[in-house]
């Protein structure tokens, strides 16, 4: 009997340690948790390189229809 009593009183202070969780704050929503997955960041370096080839394209374009206004008299 003593030890059931022991067991049922730790039970009870260790369930009385327990508390709720705290509410968030409403004033500052909670920051999302995006994770990059190693697809997605190796797709995203590809898209990034595809638009720096088209930049450079079209700068290297624009240059030689500067240059080939400048040559027509």
């Amino acid at each position: 009997m003593p030890r059931a009593l022991s067991l049922s009183f730790a039970i009870a202070v260790l369930l009385a340690a327990c508390s709720a969780p705290s509410p968030p704050d409403p004033e500052r929503p909670p920051e999302p948790k995006a994770a990059t997955s190693p697809v997605a960041a190796n797709a995203n370096t590809y898209k990034d390189a595809a638009r720096d080839a088209a930049a450079a394209t079209q700068a290297q374009a624009a240059e030689g229809a500067h240059a080939a206004d400048a040559a027509t008299p």
